[in-house]
């Protein structure tokens, strides 16, 4: 890695160094050969807002398509948070307009090559003060947010400047110390529009594509009907499988893997943590998603994870019922075992996978077993995959028992 990604930057020679209009908009350039002017300096609290203001700018520049940043560490995301959260306190926000473009550009598009310096506390972005994560989180945080800005100096020449979210990092066991550029800084103190995040996701949703689903999640519109109705999902946000993959990293899964190990934990996750959650539905190709006010009860009740727990439990005991004809008692002895363990729960409908493929070998149906006849069998089965837990060593006769008369 290399000191400085100024380095990387063509210099220009001071009738070029000026700002410049291009799209409107003015353009700094940053010139190697010239010291750098650190503009104002942050000394951040290890106090914890709520909330942070993602600006849409930063949204599209670093979220929206960013798949070099879908696997980086947690701790790269809080760093973002972070500094969201500090940039707003600077000079040129002001009570009730949060951002003041000639407030901005009279501190900070003045001068050539104009940084702000942060100042973070470790513990903030680590609270483990893993400091080898740190560092990694740091390096991958450079790497994957280059952008080449592109524009015109006076003798109409392209000059392209390579600029990094965060420059020069360095950091102790207590402090983390690094610079950002006034072109990221305008991104993250624009906030005309944009979308408050819960400062505390980035702590407890350790997962970096979950954490940019939930950001995207901002971004779609809720659901509006008093009423949850499942079957209105034709007017939800929808989203083809091919895209959800690449824009989420899980290019090679398939609609299970989607479905039941990405969509429906982070749904149970934001519906704990978040003030903000969803309803999925797929069909043909397609996942359609709405977003869900996790304090409207009355809405999202029946898709609680606990309620959504509760509901598959009673799909599942009253398969049984009309598959298998087993008796009350033993059904409300089965429902019982699935309310109070998922572990056994799991263990039992992997047997009963097994037994599937015993009866198919066999040449029978397994609308064959029903009773007695069935919970014998089922039984054996359940046996059988209990051996192959860790459990079965200390505890041999651990397994569930669904015969109520054992």
């Amino acid at each position: 890695m290399k000191k400085n990604f100024l380095d990387k930057i063509k210099a220009i020679d001071n009738k070029e160094s000026k700002e410049h209009k291009i799209s409107g908009k003015n353009i700094i350039y940053y010139d190697g050969s010239k010291p750098k002017n650190v503009v104002k300096n942050f000394d951040a609290s290890k106090d914890k807002p709520e909330y942070v203001n993602l600006s849409n700018l930063l949204y599209n520049d670093i979220f929206k398509d960013s798949p070099d940043l879908l696997n980086v560490p947690i701790e790269a995301i809080r760093v973002i948070f972070i500094l969201i959260h500090q940039s707003k306190s600077v000079s040129f926000n002001q009570p009730r307009a949060p951002y003041t473009p000639s407030l901005f550009e009279e501190e900070f598009l003045t001068k050539d090559n104009s940084f702000a310096s942060f100042d973070i506390p470790t513990g903030l972005i680590s609270p483990s003060r893993d400091t080898k994560r740190i560092e990694k989180a740091l390096l991958l945080l450079m790497q994957n947010t280059i952008r080449t800005v592109v524009s015109k100096n006076a003798k109409n020449e392209e000059v392209k400047s390579l600029i990094s979210f965060i420059e020069k990092p360095k950091f102790t066991r207590g402090r983390v110390y690094l610079e950002v550029s006034s072109y990221w800084l305008e991104k993250m103190a624009n906030i005309e529009h944009y979308n408050p995040i819960i400062f505390d996701l980035a702590y407890n949703i350790p997962n970096t594509q979950q954490i940019f689903f939930a950001i995207w999640l901002r971004s779609i519109p809720m659901y509006q009907e008093a009423v949850f109705k499942k079957e209105t999902y034709k007017s939800w946000t929808q989203i083809n499988i091919d895209t959800l993959q690449k824009k989420f990293g899980l290019e090679g899964k398939d609609r299970d893997y989607i479905s039941e190990k990405f969509l429906k934990p982070i749904q149970a996750k934001l519906f704990e943590f978040n003030d903000r959650s969803f309803a999925f539905q797929y069909d043909k190709g397609s996942y359609y998603i709405t977003a869900l006010d996790v304090k409207a009860n009355k809405i999202i009740e029946n898709l609680k994870p606990e309620n959504a727990y509760r509901t598959k439990v009673k799909y599942a005991i009253n398969y049984l019922q009309r598959r298998h004809k087993v008796d009350k008692d033993s059904l409300d002895h089965i429902e019982t075992i699935y309310a109070n363990s998922i572990l056994d729960k799991e263990l039992m409908e992997t047997a009963y996978s097994n037994l599937k493929k015993v009866v198919k070998r066999e040449q029978m149906k397994m609308t064959d077993l029903t009773g007695l006849k069935f919970l014998a069998k089922w039984q054996e089965e359940i046996i059988t995959s209990y051996k192959q837990t860790a459990n079965y060593k200390n505890f041999p006769k651990g397994y569930p028992k669904v015969i109520t008369s054992e």
